[in-house]
């Protein structure tokens, strides 16, 4: 059994195809602490004007844009357009690109 997390770590990419959490699963079973990255957005709009925003961010988005241009147009900062475009993202409001 690996006992450094540089080995339990290589052990794990030596598997056909690790992924992420093929990672994290091992140092988890090998007895160290793993904490795991939150899933969705960490803000959803909550009011009628902010869910209006998301669905303007989402409009430009599926139109192209990026969110340098989106936070631009909307007179926000990127992190703000950045927060937006997730809870969109979340809410199924922007189209898959591939």
């Amino acid at each position: 059994m690996s006992s450094t997390a540089t080995e339990v770590i290589t052990d794990a990419l030596t598997t056909t195809a690790p992924s992420a959490d093929d990672i994290l699963d091992a140092l988890g079973n090998a007895g160290y602490r793993v904490i795991r990255p939150e899933t969705g957005p960490a803000w959803t709009p909550a009011t009628p004007r902010s869910l209006a925003k998301a669905q303007r961010a989402a409009e430009l988005i599926n139109d192209g844009k990026t969110l340098q241009q989106v936070a631009v147009e909307m007179r926000m900062s990127l992190r703000q357009a950045e927060r937006y475009s997730a809870a969109a993202r979340e809410m199924g409001l922007t189209e898959r690109r591939r």
